[in-house]
């Protein structure tokens, strides 16, 4: 069930409702899109309409930026995940692996998909879709890319990715 509140939250608890809502605040994303997961997620943002919406945000403009952070490349590699080709042919999509020491440290909270510095889907939980979407949130939004920021410093690219020039 997908709930609206007054402030413009909504409050996400199914697969479908995180699709629904990643879906289209990746197609009014302009520039920028930041992504925190542990390893892309494969029925959420792996799915059809999703990983459309990334070919044709990514595709669109040659001055798009897409900034993703992973914990886990085994899932996404040996998974064949459905935006592996697409990362490793644009150079503007950037991968890296946050180094496992950090997140003994610095456990991450919840996962998430920012646009641009103002809207976000946000996973609570690694186990279950439980959530929030808000298309308007600038606060919550420079919060998200300071913690996205803080493990950028402490990730490294991985050689699975890298960019392919063709």
């Amino acid at each position: 069930m997908t709930e609206r509140n007054d402030s413009g939250v909504i409050r996400l608890d199914t697969l479908e409702g995180f699709i629904e809502h990643s879906h289209e605040l990746i197609n009014q994303t302009g520039r920028e899109l930041t992504i925190l997961s542990t390893d892309l997620d494969r029925n959420w943002l792996g799915s059809d309409a999703v990983t459309e919406a990334m070919r044709k945000f990514a595709l669109r403009n040659w001055h798009s930026k897409v900034r993703i952070l992973i914990t886990e490349t085994t899932p996404i590699v040996q998974g064949r995940h459905p935006w592996l080709e697409l990362i490793k042919r644009l150079s503007r999509i950037e991968i890296r692996v946050i180094k496992p020491d950090i997140l003994d440290t610095e456990p991450m909270k919840g996962t998430f998909l920012l646009s641009d510095s103002t809207g976000l889907v946000y996973r609570n939980s690694q186990s279950r879709y439980l959530g929030f979407a808000h298309y308007d949130d600038r606060a919550t939004v420079r919060q998200q890319i300071d913690v996205f920021d803080q493990y950028w410093r402490y990730s490294e690219e991985s050689p699975e990715f890298r960019f392919l020039a063709l």
